[in-house]
């Protein structure tokens, strides 16, 4: 065989190559190629963030020792490569141009994969529809999903670690952000200022804050609406408590459904840990450890898929589980023929209270049952005094297993609660909160938190999510609320798999702000991104018979999980 799972060669590099684009601009590529007759499979990642940092190519030059010719490009604009650098903008056609440039070099056995962990991993699935002949296969870890969905905007509100992010990756190369004082800008106005307020002018952040809706600008970079005409294979990675998780949530099953071919929907296979953004680095993911299993051998997961697609060689993928999915609390992973997972239940914990749920300590409860005639709970959301969210902002990863009983003390977050579990419940899939909402502002937000609840009381988060309710029908522009009337909105809380042991209970948390993982919305009918007067809203969320509010999560079985465990 040309590809051995353990190193097999010695490695020839060259240098800066300069990579010819179609319109001339030449972007700086480091090649590491196998010694040896060849030709070779070829892998690559594009990247903003430096083609010469030893820590990101461990990967690829692992890859290398063991029978692939690899790639490393930095992308327009960014240290090396010529040109302006704009993120998103040029990454599907420069992408192509690379894929043209490496299929016609001699080392090239005409066969080439595309890898990467976040931003890197949506410049291989924005590759993946109407593909280059030579692309066989991608690996996206941790990818950024369509703008729209999460970066830099999540349903409407702007996600507030892309105004860091926009700051770290200004001008050529990766910027300190330690500096900032970052806590001083959580609340400052007006938005669009804030790059300015840090030190930096962006031009970057300045065309995101002149297009917060998914316009014909952003349009022109999304991908996730051409599943059906992706006809290659793909390795979906990512962690329950990534960021970026969207774009796994979303595209692993929409590929499984909508691809092109039948190959190439039998051909998408799925791995998801209990990890942050910092993919299987440790096991340690905020307050809890999810133990020695947590950190598993990625590297080889990775080879034997890009061999079998890009060499026809067979090191056991065939033998792989489609998914292997991580479930936390019992902490050990499965494998699994599809996700979501065969034979789990959708199923609706309806809210319910005597209309006093405000704070953990108020009347709120999750059940089964569907709503009879209850009042609604209302709650006064002020932006001056937002809810804050519990994880800092510089470590580039909003979202941890954290307590929360802190936050649920608020009068202003609605708590429902199960009463103690009779027995073990297994949640994996996707999770949502179904809300019947009215509010006395034309525009404003809806947060949502799943919550562990352990029998001392400890509240971990598991996922969380908003939904600018103007944006609640379309993202690509407002309708507005006329106070008093009631609106169905769904916050979409992405995923997550976890055992609920018996005794703990299930949380949801409903409010209308998450500072500063989402930039607060002030409540008015006009532009968030330069509006300096917030004004106070009366929330009220409804659960009775014709406003059945609830939680929806997807519960698995036991039989479904009997002789999975690897």
């Amino acid at each position: 065989m040309l590809t051995s799972p353990t190193p097999k060669y010695e490695l020839d590099y060259r240098y800066h190559v300069m990579v010819p684009m179609r319109d001339g601009i030449r972007l700086s590529t480091d090649l590491a190629i196998p010694r040896g007759p060849g030709p070779w499979p070829v892998v690559i990642t594009r990247t903003p963030y430096g083609n010469n940092d030893s820590l990101r190519t461990e990967r690829l030059l692992w890859l290398a020792r063991r029978g692939f010719a690899v790639a490393y490009q930095d992308c327009r604009g960014r240290y090396d490569s010529e040109g302006e650098w704009e993120p998103f903008r040029t990454e599907r056609e420069d992408g192509m141009d690379t894929l043209d440039w490496l299929s016609r070099q001699d080392f090239c056995n005409g066969s080439i994969g595309v890898t990467g962990r976040s931003y890197e991993g949506y410049n291989a699935n924005v590759l993946a529809y109407d593909r280059h002949p030579a692309l066989k296969a991608v690996v996206p870890i941790v990818a950024l999903p369509d703008p729209v969905l999460n970066v830099p905007y999540q349903n409407g509100a702007f996600f507030w670690n892309m105004l860091i992010w926009s700051c770290m990756v200004h001008a050529r190369s990766n910027q300190d952000v330690t500096k900032v004082n970052w806590a001083d800008l959580y609340t400052a106005l007006p938005l669009n200022e804030l790059d300015k307020l840090t030190g930096f002018d962006s031009e970057t952040y300045q065309h995101w804050m002149a297009h917060p809706t998914l316009d014909d600008w952003w349009k022109a970079v999304c991908y996730m609406d051409k599943w059906e005409r992706v006809d290659i294979p793909a390795l979906h990675v990512c962690g329950w408590y990534d960021d970026d998780g969207i774009s796994t949530y979303k595209n692993f099953p929409g590929l499984r459904a909508a691809a092109k071919t039948g190959e190439a929907r039998d051909g998408q296979r799925l791995i998801v840990g209990c990890w942050p953004h910092a993919t299987n680095k440790s096991s340690q993911v905020g307050e809890l450890d999810f133990g020695e299993g947590a950190v598993i051998d990625l590297n080889s997961l990775i080879f034997r898929f890009f061999a079998k697609h890009l060499a026809g060689e067979d090191h056991g993928l065939d033998a792989d589980p489609r998914c292997r999915l991580f479930i936390m609390g019992e902490n050990r992973w499965h494998g699994l023929p599809d996700w979501p997972i065969p034979g789990a239940t959708t199923t609706k914990y309806y809210l319910h209270s005597g209309g006093d749920a405000n704070s953990l300590f108020g009347d709120g409860t999750l059940s089964t049952s569907p709503p009879v005639d209850e009042p609604a709970d209302g709650y006064t959301y002020d932006p001056l005094n937002p809810v804050p969210y519990v994880t800092d902002p510089v470590k580039l990863q909003l979202g941890e297993a954290t307590d929360q009983q802190s936050i649920e003390r608020r009068p202003d977050v609605l708590v429902y609660t199960t009463p103690p579990l009779a027995e073990d419940t297994v949640v994996c899939g996707r999770v949502f909160a179904e809300l019947y909402i009215a509010s006395d502002a034309p525009g404003t937000d809806f947060t949502a938190k799943l919550v562990d609840v352990y029998q001392n009381g400890m509240a971990i988060q598991l996922c969380d999510g908003v939904q600018r309710a103007e944006f609640r029908e379309s993202l690509e522009q407002p309708s507005w609320l006329e106070a008093g009337r009631v609106y169905k909105l769904t916050v979409d809380m992405w995923a997550t798999g976890l055992r609920f042991f018996k005794g703990h209970r299930i949380r949801l948390e409903v409010s209308s702000s998450a500072v500063p993982k989402f930039a607060r919305h002030l409540n008015t009918n006009t532009d968030q991104n330069t509006e300096t007067k917030p004004r106070i809203a009366r929330q009220t969320v409804y659960h009775d018979r014709e406003y059945p509010s609830c939680l929806i999560v997807d519960i698995v079985p036991e039989d479904a999980l009997k002789d999975t465990a690897l």
